[in-house]
């Protein structure tokens, strides 16, 4: 009894040490992207201190990067994954991540709200809501973040 424990607990701990070595194989591309649209981020964007960074993949994908420069003054940049021009915009010329909330609540009253992330898509900074309808549709919104004016919609049913 206790040799097939013993072989229970050997196959059990390999198979935990290949699912986590299988995991941070599939992450590490996606740390190096981040890794580099920061540091392009604070040589481009002058950036001193970084508090956020997220991937967003629409056309194309890109790295938004949220921090401040030595001034203080809160930025977000969108670093595009592949390469080519950066955009650099002061976080107080557009709506909050709450401001885009309250317009998703009031426009579509969601059953729950999942996610909230900026983005980019053909040039225009956007807001990317992800949420739950009342009809448990899986649902995107954006609005765009100059402004918070919408952009477009889309949902597709749960199975």
């Amino acid at each position: 009894m206790k040799k097939w424990s013993m072989i229970v607990l050997l196959f059990v701990f390999v198979a935990i040490w290949q699912a986590v070595s299988v995991y941070r194989a599939a992450m590490a591309p996606k740390e190096t992207l981040i890794a580099k649209a920061e540091q392009r981020a604070m040589e481009e964007a002058n950036l001193s201190h970084i508090q956020a960074a997220n991937t967003y993949y629409g056309e194309k994908a890109y790295v938004v990067v949220e921090g401040t420069d030595k001034k203080g003054t809160k930025k977000i940049v969108w670093v595009p994954a592949n390469g080519g021009h950066i955009v650099v915009k002061r976080a107080k010329s557009g709506i909050t991540k709450q401001e885009a909330i309250e317009k998703l609540k009031a426009d579509r009253q969601p059953k729950e709200i999942i996610s909230a992330k900026l983005g980019m898509e053909k040039g225009v900074p956007l807001w990317e809501l992800t949420y739950i309808e009342q009809d448990n549709r899986y649902s995107f919104y954006y609005l765009s973040f100059a402004d918070g004016a919408f952009l477009k919609r889309y949902s597709f049913q749960q199975s």
